[in-house]
């Protein structure tokens, strides 16, 4: 049982304002859940480590059938046992990306057809994110508001994720003109340093684009890391920094 309570107004001067509560029995007919499958992150060459489950409730759970399942990735897999996976009633529909899925995020939409004649199809989003054989951190590096003429340096920072698995960084660039580079080897085969700053009289106002880091991982061959921030006119000569107005230093 639900209920609403609803301010009415009226002409009646006795009584201007009348509360009316509104109350209904909602019927769930069918519906899945959980409403998203969240994998945790794994390696693509071997797929997901343990499939995920969802299940199916309402009035009509059991006797409505699931007729069809679509999903625009052919790597990730759906299987329906209405009596339950390992005989578990709470794992109606299982999930697993299988080998292959593309190093990055993935967020795919999956559609379940019934034969109910109230709700006709099922569907949810199943995400995760693919590791490759190097970490990259971070993924986006934001330079935030930066005055002219101000040092700046940023690290982008690469590793193997794998005891036996061992790379190089055979070429760094930057999309933005002015933007400066620098690699280092840490350790080598093992762990890259990429440093980042500005040139002597950069003058873009805003920055955008991307640092554009070239392995020799062949699933991994171009990592682009995307950088933004946005520069200010450097100060007068002799111009103090603007005051800080908060209320413990207001002027006196």
């Amino acid at each position: 049982m639900q209920k609403k309570t609803i301010q009415v107004e009226t002409n009646d001067p006795a009584a201007p304002n009348l509360n009316l509560e509104v109350r209904a029995t909602v019927e769930l007919v069918l519906a899945i859940s959980p409403a998203s499958i969240v994998f945790p992150a794994f390696a693509g060459a071997k797929g997901s480590t343990e499939p995920l489950y969802a299940r199916i409730s309402g009035s009509q759970s059991a006797s409505a059938s699931i007729t069809a399942v679509e999903c625009p990735s052919k790597l990730i897999s759906v299987e329906v046992n209405r009596s339950g996976f390992d005989g578990d009633p709470d794992r109606q529909v299982k999930f697993s990306v299988l080998p292959g899925m593309p190093i990055g995020r993935f967020r795919e939409r999956v559609v379940l057809t019934t034969d109910s004649d109230k709700v006709p199809s099922l569907s949810l989003f199943v995400t995760g994110e693919v590791l490759g054989a190097i970490s990259v951190t971070p993924r986006h590096l934001p330079l935030g508001t930066i005055q002219a003429g101000t040092p700046v340096r940023k690290i982008i920072r690469l590793q193997s994720t794998q005891p036996d698995s061992e790379f190089r960084v055979v070429d760094v660039k930057s999309t933005v003109k002015g933007l400066t580079t620098e690699l280092t080897t840490i350790t080598p085969g093992r762990e890259y340093q990429v440093t980042v700053g500005l040139a002597e009289g950069f003058s873009q106002t805003v920055i955008r684009g991307e640092i554009i880091i070239t392995t020799d991982d062949k699933d991994q061959t171009n990592i682009a890391v995307r950088v933004f921030g946005r520069t200010l006119p450097a100060r007068p000569s002799g111009q103090a920094a603007p005051a800080d107005m908060s209320e413990d230093k207001a002027p006196i």
